[in-house]
């Protein structure tokens, strides 16, 4: 019986060169406001004092920061990028990724983000395979025009900014805790956050937030959790899915290029079966990574399927003419936080 596949990854070697500079899953960009008169520019920092110092005791960023710091773990470093308005946003974070500096994860707050600037930044971010987490105090209005939009990079928080007058940054937080774990491992959903209130669902408003794929921070059976992790495009992708097929494709094209430059003693790799096996062992080599038990991103049971040279030779002489390698295939299966196993089909373009 044939498969069903549920996602499909393409990974192209020209798609390695291009202006996806960050592979490391658990690093991770703050946006927000800074305090009257900061003129300090997007950086990245290592402690609170100095984001205070640079940004003000009393601006968003600096309360960002301060709840993450409140954690348990957290990120080594944090990149800070000020960003006046929702309108300046994707200019903030693009500045800040072409100025070289390193983040895979973007959280902000913004009680102004609109639909229209969100399916622009999901453009930006599906280019660059990055994710970004938004805080906002109402989702239902935002999430009703996203709800048939393939939104599936920008994950949406629905948190009041302040509660008793001190700052609650639960996408922030919440962030720097699985990139501290390691946000490719695991889920996002059913975490307990440091210094965020739960906010009151009934059995309907609750079911109503899940189905809409808003992200909220409630009680159930006693306990604080974050529900349901997932994406903007409603239930149907889970935040931690897209981190792991990211990790893969980023350690694909990593072990090809190695191979490409470093094969056959330095020659590079050949093409020929020895050239087409190697590649298919380097993807084989980064599944078996992915499955293991200090991973666990994936199950057991992935394979790589590729075809010989004669086969080319035959079928796709102009790929052999360009010395393309196509055809080059694998398959992965992952668990989502609902349970459900997904199947993945990876394509490889050399």
């Amino acid at each position: 019986m044939a498969q069903i596949i549920d996602q499909i990854v393409n990974i192209s070697i020209h798609d390695a060169v291009s202006a996806v500079e960050t592979t490391d899953v658990n690093t991770m960009a703050i946006v927000g406001t800074a305090g009257d008169g900061s003129s300090a520019s997007a950086g990245v920092y290592a402690d609170l004092d100095s984001i205070g110092d640079d940004f003000g005791t009393g601006s968003q960023l600096y309360g960002m920061a301060k709840n993450i710091y409140a954690q348990e773990s957290m990120p080594d470093k944090l990149v800070v990028i000020p960003c006046a308005s929702f309108a300046g946003l994707q200019d903030a974070i693009v500045g800040a990724a072409q100025a070289g500096l390193d983040f895979y994860h973007i959280v902000t707050f913004q009680d102004k983000a609109t639909s229209a600037g969100l399916l622009s930044l999901q453009a930006w971010l599906s280019d660059n395979h990055k994710i970004l987490h938004v805080q906002v105090p109402d989702a239902s209005g935002l999430m009703a025009a996203l709800k048939d939009m393939d939104v599936d990079r920008v994950a949406i928080y629905q948190h009041v900014e302040e509660v008793d007058d001190n700052p609650e940054y639960l996408a922030a937080a919440l962030v720097a805790l699985r990139c501290a774990a390691d946000s490719a491992r695991g889920t996002f959903a059913h975490k307990k956050v440091k210094g965020m209130t739960a906010d009151s669902y009934t059995p309907t408003t609750y079911a109503a937030a899940i189905a809409a794929g808003i992200n909220i921070y409630t009680k159930v059976a006693g306990e604080k959790r974050v529900f349901m992790g997932t994406c903007a495009n409603g239930p149907k992708t889970f935040i931690d899915n897209v981190i792991k097929d990211d990790w893969i494709r980023f350690n694909v094209q990593s072990k090809i290029f190695a191979l490409l430059g470093e094969a056959n003693d330095g020659a590079g790799v050949t093409y020929d079966d020895t050239g087409i096996q190697s590649v298919a062992a380097a993807i084989g080599n980064v599944f078996t990574q992915a499955a293991g038990s200090d991973r666990q991103y994936i199950m057991e049971g992935f394979e790589v399927e590729y075809k010989t040279y004669d086969y080319l030779k035959e079928n796709n002489e102009e790929d052999v003419r360009k010395r393309n390698l196509p055809l080059i295939s694998g398959r992965y299966s992952r668990m989502n936080s609902i349970h459900t196993v997904n199947t993945v089909k990876l394509n490889v373009t050399l």
